[in-house]
């Protein structure tokens, strides 16, 4: 799973969060500058990877499959979820596992 770089697969988190939670605001007519500006966020992002040489059209699908666990962090931190103690500790972990085998 430690294919890619750990700071490409944070920005395709990032990017993937922000796509999903601008989409939800937007079927759900709460559509607001602040969720266009989202949107674009997350399309820019894998532009600019795939500009930088960061990813391929070879590599996408493995980043996109690598960055699944910052996904789920920052979506347990977003707007989406509740954020308690237990959700925390549950994202804090899920972060750290992934870093552990980088080394």
């Amino acid at each position: 799973m430690k294919n890619t770089k750990p700071i490409i697969r944070i920005l395709l988190g990032i990017s993937l969060i922000t796509l999903i939670s601008g989409f939800y605001q937007y079927f759900t007519n709460i559509m607001d500058i602040k969720n266009a500006i989202k949107i674009c966020i997350g399309v820019i992002i894998p532009i600019v990877l795939y500009l930088r040489n960061y990813i391929n059209k070879d590599t996408f699908l493995i980043s996109l499959k690598d960055s699944l666990p910052y996904f789920t962090v920052l979506f347990l931190l977003g707007d989406l979820a509740q954020v308690e103690w237990m959700v925390l500790l549950l994202a804090a972990t899920i972060f750290i596992a992934d870093f552990a085998g980088d080394g």
